[in-house]
This record gives structure tokens, sequence and C-alpha cells, in this order.
């Protein structure tokens, strides 16, 4: 299968009909991060992200969105505001709620596959702004660090999401 197939996944905008998705083919990587949009409905989200090292480095929150981050390969330590810390392994998962600090560490013994879910209550509506993971723009707006700077995507402090992406040539998740 054609790597460069993969890459691109289209998102599926769920209006007035039901949005259907795969994650299967998914590729790992051998550097670097995706963060891919599977489907979003105005006020649920779904992304595919999978890391070969690195995480969520700097402790941040979403403070228009709870979320849950839901563990399909691979695991990752997760240390939340108030000093608690968690592995969480396959077939596993952590739900956090708006205003919550958190970040997370893969295990670099193998790519990190993680289903992330995400929802709010939004002051607009409509599916007309959103970021190329398919979150509504309105949404992101409200995530910071700790230190009250707003979150950028592909900010340093995110670890792995600042290096090149480099994709584990013939390794997918799930293949067919």
């Amino acid at each position: 299968m054609d790597d460069a197939k993969n890459i691109e996944r289209q998102l599926n905008v769920a209006t007035d009909a039901a949005a259907v998705f795969s994650m299967r083919n998914l590729p790992l990587l051998e550097q670097g991060t995706t963060y891919d949009p599977l489907a979003t409905a105005e006020n649920l989200w779904v992304n595919i992200k999978v890391y070969a090292s690195g995480g969520e480095n700097a402790l941040h929150a979403h403070g228009g969105e709870d979320h849950a981050f839901i563990v399909l390969q691979g695991k990752a330590t997760f240390t939340f505001g108030d000093g608690r810390v968690s592995v969480v392994g396959q077939h596993e998962g952590v739900m956090i709620p708006k205003n919550v600090l958190y970040k997370f560490e893969a295990d670099e013994a193998e790519n990190l596959v993680l289903l992330r879910v995400g929802g709010g209550q939004r002051a607009v509506t409509g599916l007309d702004d959103l970021t190329r993971f398919g979150t509504p723009k309105d949404i992101i707006a409200q995530t910071s660090f700790a230190g009250g700077a707003v979150k950028v995507g592909d900010d340093p402090k995110n670890g792995e999401t600042a290096k090149t992406r480099i994709y584990a040539k013939g390794k997918f998740f799930a293949p067919d």
C-alpha cells in the first residue's frame, strides 16, 4: 500500500448525517507526530494522533473543551497540574475536563497511537471555521499553557510536534 494514500485523511463533517471514519492503515513514524481529523460535528470532534516519542510536553489546559484520550497502541505517562502522574496503556484512557492542566510523554518503545475525542459548548454555530485538525477555532483559542500563554500547535514546548515528520516505511497501525 502506498504511504501517500494514507497520509492525507479527509475530514468527515457530520451535519445532518452520520460521519463514518476509519483508523486502518494509519502510517506509523520514525520521528515526529501526526494529528489527523477523523470526524467533526458542531460540538464534538474526533482525531487520531501518532507520536514516535515526546508528547505534549508542557502543562496546558483546554478552556473550552472536555476531551478524552484512548490509547490504541503504546503507552503514555500523563502528568496533571495537581502533581498526579498516571501511566496509560493500550485499551486504557484518560478523560480531561476543561481547564484541567495536563501534559504527557510517549514511551519510546513503540509508536503511541491515541484516539482523541473532544467536545464543548461553543459560542458560535456552524462548521465553517475549523483548524486543519477538524477542531473549531473558537475552541482552540481557549487553550493555554500553565503560565497563561496561548498554546500554538507547533510550539517547541510541545516536543515531538516541532520535529520533522519521518514515516516508518511499510509500518501501519491496524493494517488490513
